[in-house]
């Protein structure tokens, strides 16, 4: 009985499918990524890494604290995201990439509570640092109609709880929240460059823009 009762809690805290849905809306958005972000896959850090000149980093809290203490602060970084979040939606949903994994890591079954999701693609292309047992990253797709949707998923990026990616319809712009802030992905450093000025109070103080 016991064994049973494992093999539940592993189950509902998989994040894993056996493969990708094959549909139109999944062939389209493999066609997007691929024509938007070639050389990374949807996750932050490995965004910024492959696309230096289009990327920007926003604090969630000053002096680069990195997780709330109290309601005052927690608000401040809804607050942030929102702002952000607000000026680059203009028109259209918002396409939210969901990053889980399967039942070997603690983690993984956090993507459940993504509305409407469904399941895009399997990757293993991950370095030592993303996955030291080379367990598979299994990415969902959903929907939104716009940020304010997504302030339960972003408190709990806050928290370290969730790991997805936010982006137009035509994933011309690429939105990563993390625990202490988002890095953003734009079309062109110009525009990059006008985001990072409206919002310069909230850059990060370090030469490398962390």
């Amino acid at each position: 009985m016991l064994f049973g009762r494992t093999s539940r809690r592993r189950a509902a805290r998989s994040g894993a499918f056996p493969s990708g849905e094959d549909s139109v809306r999944a062939d389209g958005l493999t066609a997007l990524w691929q024509a938007r972000w070639p050389r990374s896959e949807p996750i932050g850090h490995r965004l910024r890494v492959a696309y230096p000149d289009r990327w920007v980093r926003f604090h969630s809290l000053p002096d680069g604290k990195r997780y709330a203490d109290s309601e005052t602060e927690r608000r401040e970084v809804a607050d942030r995201h929102q702002t952000v979040l607000d000026g680059l939606h203009t028109t259209g949903s918002l396409v939210v990439i969901a990053e889980d994994r399967d039942h070997r890591d603690l983690h993984g079954g956090w993507s459940r509570h993504v509305a409407g999701r469904w399941p895009w693609r399997i990757s293993t292309d991950f370095p030592s640092w993303d996955s030291e047992d080379g367990t598979p990253a299994y990415f969902w797709a959903s929907s939104v109609d716009g940020p304010t949707e997504l302030r339960a998923l972003l408190a709990d990026a806050a928290d370290d709880e969730a790991e997805f990616i936010v982006g137009a319809a035509d994933l011309r712009w690429v939105y990563a929240p993390y625990e202490g802030g988002a890095d953003v992905l734009l079309p062109s450093s110009d525009e990059r460059d006008v985001l990072a000025r409206r919002h310069a109070d909230w850059l990060p103080q370090g030469a490398q823009g962390l």
